[in-house]
């Protein structure tokens, strides 16, 4: 007998205009007894699965019997036997429910489940920055494209690979760029696989030839990423001075924040949240930081744990300075070592005097970041032990400091210098 397609397709419409009615009827008080609506309504819906039920139903020997569509025999269906017709009508009831909720999740696709992952990530982390930067590379890399229409039953290690090779090659990525472009799609199927939609994530098995089709990055040159030690000399001068000059009240503390950046590395956001409580003995725990995007304190480092930064003598004189300042004054800076009133230390105001001082020296501007690598090379090069230093800066992998903050602070006759001193 000729199986019926729209069999596992019982009219949605239907149903969901049934369910607005019943909760009409409800709230109106027309019905009181939900259970015996809820019967009545899977009453239709049966009525209406035998009615579209392509096989025979029949009783023999004392039994109920009919076939259900099944592709995994030869045959195309299997036999349904039970004692009763009620089980039997049951059964059916549960057979094409599944069917139909089967057929639903396997249309689904990409385009469709990003809203709900994106809701998702968004409910397990604070970091607005990161779910921007996702809503960024959707619209550049995902929008209008084919791969985000097609079925995720249907996406494979070939499909998907043929996507990411392309997507690496029309836009000449480096590694980095694909990783952070493709976690989208990576962690939408794993998404899935937890939707139970399909059962393993498919690119997982994707494989990149990173030296053939990866971008090169080509490091930047030790002048433009930290200080040299006389333009370090020259910025520290040049901060001092600044705050005993500065009359502008409420960034006063500005210019040591800098200092203070120079002799421990932490990052800008940190800089700006430290408070004096988290100062015990020659050590600072660094356990918060300032969002500049959302105005908020959040208590956890872009790492999400906490470590201990060793103060040197002269970065708890800075200190000293600063808490002697706000006392004169009677600042109400709750806490902040570096704020002169109830909010944190902005980071603008920061930046803005790196940029200062950068013009007066007459180089190129470098930013509070620049100073965290100054700070992480000058540790390289007193030969701190670099597992010491990733600990101290909140790297999670030491390749990170090697890769992205190791710079020669020497100038260029200072390396010539140590080349020949070497080979001497």
């Amino acid at each position: 007998m000729k199986k019926n397609s729209n069999c596992a397709n019982i009219s949605n419409i239907d149903i969901e205009k049934s369910a607005k009615l019943l909760q009409f009827a409800q709230e109106s008080g027309i019905i009181s007894n939900i259970d015996d609506v809820e019967k009545a309504m899977k009453r239709a819906e049966l009525e209406k699965i035998l009615k579209q039920h392509p096989y025979k139903i029949s009783f023999s020997s004392g039994r109920w019997q009919t076939y259900v569509q099944d592709d995994t025999q030869k045959s195309g269906r299997k036999k349904l036997v039970k004692s009763t017709e009620e089980k039997l009508n049951i059964a059916l009831y549960e057979h094409y429910k599944e069917l139909e909720r089967s057929n639903s999740l396997s249309a689904i696709t990409i385009e469709k489940l990003y809203p709900d992952w994106k809701e998702y990530k968004a409910l397990r982390t604070t970091a607005q920055n990161y779910i921007r930067r996702i809503n960024n590379d959707w619209k550049h890399y995902y929008i209008n494209t084919e791969i985000i229409r097609i079925p995720i039953a249907k996406l494979n290690k070939f499909v998907l690979s043929n996507w990411a090779h392309t997507l690496i090659r029309n836009n000449n990525m480096t590694k980095n760029q694909y990783y952070n472009s493709t976690i989208i799609i990576r962690q939408i199927l794993d998404y899935a696989v937890d939707l139970q939609i399909i059962e393993n994530n498919p690119f997982s098995l994707v494989k990149i030839d990173g030296r053939r089709l990866f971008r090169q990055i080509k490091k930047k040159p030790n002048e433009t990423q930290v200080f040299s030690k006389e333009e370090l000399n020259f910025l520290h001068s040049m901060a001092l001075e600044d705050f005993l000059s500065n009359t502008r009240l409420k960034y006063r503390l500005a210019p040591l924040s800098i200092i203070f950046q120079t002799l421990t590395g932490l990052r800008l956001g940190e800089l700006c949240a430290v408070c004096y409580n988290d100062i015990t003995g020659d050590y600072m725990t660094i356990e918060r930081m300032y969002r500049p995007e959302t105005g908020e304190i959040v208590q956890h480092t872009k790492g999400y744990e906490d470590r201990e930064v060793y103060l040197t003598p002269e970065a708890k004189k800075i200190i000293r300075v600063a808490k002697e300042y706000q006392e004169e004054h009677g600042l109400n800076n709750k806490g902040y070592i570096f704020s002169c009133d109830s909010s944190p230390l902005s980071g603008r105001a920061v930046n803005g005097l790196y940029r200062k001082y950068c013009d007066k020296m007459d180089t190129i501007y470098k930013s509070s970041h620049k100073a965290r690598k100054t700070f992480i090379s000058a540790l390289i090069d007193g030969n701190v032990n670099i597992n010491t230093i990733r600990e101290c800066v909140g790297h999670a992998d030491e390749r990170t400091t090697y890769n992205n903050y190791c710079f020669d602070r020497h100038t260029k006759s200072e390396r010539e210098q140590l080349i020949e001193l070497a080979l001497s």
